[in-house]
């Protein structure tokens, strides 16, 4: 069940957002709590765990973006409701959160949740199964230091320190072991041929993950890997069918885990 917060100092808005929210039954999205203030939505927040936050940027006394000064990584994903443009905010962080404009439709409103809510599932409700969560520690196996394009000059990375990379468009964005988001200005194709050291392996059309990273993979109607962080992934259909053999191939070729014949890994030829 996903479930949400309001955050909106005008009555009648909150009652008009609360009316369409309700429209959403194949969302199965229950409001847990309205307020007024964002000071009290941040308390209320802290409370109930919400999946998604709307929030006002038109509010009288208080900045909604501020939400960002009490949550710098939230785990809820946030819908801004403006009357004007969008806020300028961080594009690395555009898996987190959507701008709709006033006023409000109800197939915006719900294509903005769906978009959101399906990036990575329902998170708090997928750790309340009996997936235990390994200790994300970085990989102690030797890693490839690499230069990456950014928007402003280069950087210089360690292949063992990039947990995931996702596609955004003509770009990517790469998902470091110390939670950092990086928008690198190359494709994910690009990345995928760059990362080609048998540390890495596309589980999606969107995603490119370091295998040293994965803690288990979960096979079914929608497939995923579950990071050692925590995260979740979404697995291809056409990748579910050879994932397993691949991993362990490339585990097995970096000398991390032993192939069941010895003879058959590569390190021993």
């Amino acid at each position: 069940m996903n479930t949400a917060v309001l955050i909106n100092d005008k009555d009648n808005a909150l009652l008009t957002l609360i009316g369409l929210l309700c429209n959403f039954n194949s969302l199965k999205l229950t409001i847990c709590g309205t307020t007024n203030r964002l000071d009290e939505g941040v308390q209320l927040i802290k409370r109930t765990n919400p999946d998604l936050v709307f929030i006002d940027l038109d509010m009288l006394d208080e900045d909604g973006l501020s939400i960002y000064t009490h949550f710098s990584n939230p785990a809820f994903k946030i819908i801004f409701v403006s009357g004007d443009q969008p806020p300028i905010l961080d594009i690395s962080k555009s898996d987190t959160f959507a701008h709709l404009q006033k006023p409000l439709t109800i197939s915006e409103l719900q294509s903005k949740i769906q978009i959101l809510l399906e990036l990575y599932g329902d998170e708090q409700e997928f750790h309340a199964h009996a997936y235990p969560i390994q200790n994300a520690g970085r990989p102690t196996v030797e890693g490839t230091t690499i230069v990456l394009d950014v928007e402003s000059g280069f950087m210089v990375e360690n292949t063992n320190n990039i947990e995931f990379c996702k596609a955004n468009q003509a770009y990517s964005i790469m998902k470091l072991h110390t939670g950092n988001e990086v928008l690198i200005t190359k494709s994910l194709k690009y990345l995928e041929r760059l990362l080609g050291n048998n540390q890495f392996y596309r589980i999606h059309k969107s995603y490119l993950v370091n295998i040293l990273y994965i803690c288990r993979y979960v096979k079914g109607k929608e497939s995923f890997i579950l990071l050692k962080s925590g995260i979740k992934i979404p697995v291809s259909v056409r990748v579910s069918y050879t994932i397993n053999k691949d991993i362990k191939r490339l585990l097995e070729h970096r000398g991390t885990i032993c192939p069941i014949n010895p003879a058959d890994c590569p390190l021993h030829h």
